[in-house]
Protein backbone atom coordinates (compact mmCIF):
# COMPACT_ATOMS: atom_id res chain seq x y z
CA UNK A 1 0.00 0.00 0.00
CA UNK A 2 0.97 3.24 -0.95
CA UNK A 3 1.71 6.00 1.68
CA UNK A 4 -1.22 8.20 -0.06
CA UNK A 5 -3.89 5.29 0.73
CA UNK A 6 -2.61 5.07 3.82
CA UNK A 7 -3.14 8.60 4.97
CA UNK A 8 -6.33 8.47 3.13
CA UNK A 9 -7.49 5.36 5.48
CA UNK A 10 -6.08 7.16 8.51
CA UNK A 11 -8.46 10.14 8.06
CA UNK A 12 -11.45 8.55 7.44
CA UNK A 13 -11.31 5.71 10.26
CA UNK A 14 -14.55 7.05 12.74
CA UNK A 15 -15.07 4.38 15.37
CA UNK A 16 -18.15 5.56 16.08
CA UNK A 17 -19.41 5.19 12.01
CA UNK A 18 -21.06 1.70 12.21
CA UNK A 19 -21.57 1.41 8.00
CA UNK A 20 -19.30 -0.91 6.54
CA UNK A 21 -17.09 1.23 3.83
CA UNK A 22 -14.01 -0.76 3.02
CA UNK A 23 -11.60 1.54 3.43
CA UNK A 24 -12.15 2.64 6.87
CA UNK A 25 -12.80 -0.52 8.42
CA UNK A 26 -10.11 -2.23 10.32
CA UNK A 27 -11.58 -5.92 10.29
CA UNK A 28 -11.25 -5.09 6.06
CA UNK A 29 -7.37 -4.26 6.23
CA UNK A 30 -6.72 -6.90 8.83
CA UNK A 31 -8.14 -9.42 6.69
CA UNK A 32 -6.25 -8.26 3.83
CA UNK A 33 -2.73 -7.82 5.75
CA UNK A 34 -3.19 -11.79 6.73
CA UNK A 35 -4.07 -12.58 3.42
CA UNK A 36 -1.02 -11.59 1.90
CA UNK A 37 1.33 -12.77 5.30
CA UNK A 38 -0.68 -16.18 4.32
CA UNK A 39 0.76 -16.54 0.80
CA UNK A 40 3.86 -14.65 1.35
CA UNK A 41 4.45 -17.69 4.12
CA UNK A 42 3.29 -20.08 1.82
CA UNK A 43 5.23 -19.24 -0.72
CA UNK A 44 8.58 -19.58 1.17
CA UNK A 45 7.06 -23.01 3.38
CA UNK A 46 6.12 -24.64 -0.01
CA UNK A 47 9.72 -25.73 -1.13
CA UNK A 48 10.00 -27.01 2.48
CA UNK A 49 7.11 -29.40 2.35
CA UNK A 50 5.19 -27.63 4.46
CA UNK A 51 2.43 -24.72 4.62
CA UNK A 52 1.11 -22.04 6.72
CA UNK A 53 -1.52 -23.87 8.52
CA UNK A 54 1.26 -26.61 9.49
CA UNK A 55 3.66 -24.39 10.70
CA UNK A 56 1.68 -22.51 13.04
CA UNK A 57 1.00 -25.70 14.60
CA UNK A 58 4.62 -26.52 15.10
CA UNK A 59 5.40 -22.73 16.22
CA UNK A 60 2.46 -23.12 19.13
CA UNK A 61 3.47 -26.22 20.44
CA UNK A 62 7.72 -25.21 20.77
CA UNK A 63 5.69 -22.26 23.18
CA UNK A 64 3.24 -25.17 24.78
CA UNK A 65 3.75 -28.65 24.92
CA UNK A 66 1.91 -31.07 25.12
CA UNK A 67 -1.18 -29.44 24.35
CA UNK A 68 -4.33 -30.71 23.33
CA UNK A 69 -6.30 -30.80 19.78
CA UNK A 70 -8.75 -28.11 20.81
CA UNK A 71 -6.44 -26.02 22.77
CA UNK A 72 -4.36 -25.81 19.12
CA UNK A 73 -7.83 -25.27 17.78
CA UNK A 74 -8.82 -22.74 20.46
CA UNK A 75 -4.99 -20.67 20.05
CA UNK A 76 -5.60 -21.22 15.99
CA UNK A 77 -9.47 -20.05 15.90
CA UNK A 78 -10.09 -22.79 13.77
CA UNK A 79 -12.65 -25.72 13.97
CA UNK A 80 -11.88 -28.44 16.29
CA UNK A 81 -12.71 -31.01 13.44
CA UNK A 82 -10.21 -29.14 11.13
CA UNK A 83 -7.37 -28.99 13.42
CA UNK A 84 -7.76 -32.86 13.95
CA UNK A 85 -7.92 -33.74 9.92
CA UNK A 86 -4.10 -31.03 10.18
CA UNK A 87 -3.14 -33.30 13.36
CA UNK A 88 -3.63 -36.60 11.45
CA UNK A 89 -2.06 -35.41 8.42
CA UNK A 90 1.06 -34.75 10.68
CA UNK A 91 0.93 -37.72 12.26
CA UNK A 92 1.15 -39.18 9.30
CA UNK A 93 4.24 -37.23 8.11
CA UNK A 94 5.99 -37.38 10.93
CA UNK A 95 5.94 -34.01 12.55
CA UNK A 96 4.07 -34.78 16.15
CA UNK A 97 3.10 -37.42 18.00
CA UNK A 98 -0.23 -37.78 19.96
CA UNK A 99 -1.07 -39.46 22.99
CA UNK A 100 -4.60 -39.96 25.16
CA UNK A 101 -4.47 -36.82 28.13
CA UNK A 102 -3.75 -38.40 31.35
CA UNK A 103 -6.10 -35.94 32.72
CA UNK A 104 -8.89 -36.65 30.31
CA UNK A 105 -9.09 -39.58 28.38
CA UNK A 106 -12.03 -37.35 25.76
CA UNK A 107 -8.86 -35.09 24.95
CA UNK A 108 -5.65 -35.74 22.28
CA UNK A 109 -2.51 -34.50 23.48
CA UNK A 110 -0.05 -33.40 20.85
CA UNK A 111 4.11 -33.13 20.74
CA UNK A 112 6.18 -32.40 18.09
CA UNK A 113 8.55 -34.50 16.84
CA UNK A 114 12.09 -34.40 16.56
CA UNK A 115 11.40 -34.12 12.31
CA UNK A 116 8.98 -31.36 13.13
CA UNK A 117 11.34 -29.80 15.10
CA UNK A 118 14.09 -30.25 12.22
CA UNK A 119 11.95 -28.66 9.84
CA UNK A 120 10.89 -26.04 12.04
CA UNK A 121 14.59 -24.91 12.05
CA UNK A 122 15.28 -25.08 8.79
CA UNK A 123 12.49 -22.85 8.10
CA UNK A 124 13.15 -20.29 10.70
CA UNK A 125 15.70 -17.98 8.58
CA UNK A 126 13.10 -17.76 6.00
CA UNK A 127 10.05 -16.87 8.29
CA UNK A 128 11.51 -14.49 9.72
CA UNK A 129 12.66 -12.84 6.72
CA UNK A 130 8.55 -12.51 6.00
CA UNK A 131 8.14 -11.40 9.19
CA UNK A 132 10.95 -8.31 8.97
CA UNK A 133 9.39 -7.23 5.35
CA UNK A 134 5.90 -7.34 7.09
CA UNK A 135 7.04 -5.29 9.69
CA UNK A 136 9.74 -3.00 8.09
CA UNK A 137 9.36 0.50 9.37
CA UNK A 138 7.39 -0.22 12.82
CA UNK A 139 8.95 1.01 15.78
CA UNK A 140 9.20 -0.89 18.61
CA UNK A 141 6.26 1.00 20.10
CA UNK A 142 3.76 0.74 16.82
CA UNK A 143 4.44 -3.00 17.04
CA UNK A 144 3.72 -2.67 21.25
CA UNK A 145 0.41 -1.26 20.29
CA UNK A 146 -0.89 -3.26 17.24
CA UNK A 147 -0.22 -6.15 19.16
CA UNK A 148 -2.13 -4.77 22.16
CA UNK A 149 -4.47 -3.68 20.04
CA UNK A 150 -5.56 -6.73 18.72
CA UNK A 151 -5.22 -8.80 21.40
CA UNK A 152 -7.73 -6.32 23.24
CA UNK A 153 -10.09 -6.18 19.87
CA UNK A 154 -10.05 -9.88 20.03
CA UNK A 155 -10.74 -10.36 23.76
CA UNK A 156 -13.90 -8.08 22.82
CA UNK A 157 -14.87 -10.80 20.28
CA UNK A 158 -14.45 -13.11 22.14
CA UNK A 159 -17.00 -12.29 25.35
Amino acid sequence: MRKDEFDKIKQHVKSDDSRFVASRSPFYQTVRMLAQYYARMNTVLKPMGIDHARWRVLSLLVEHEPITVSEIADDCVVNISTMAKTINRMVTEGFVTVRTSSADARSTEVMISDKGRALLDKTREKTAAVFQEALGGLSKTELQVLNSLSARIFENLSQ
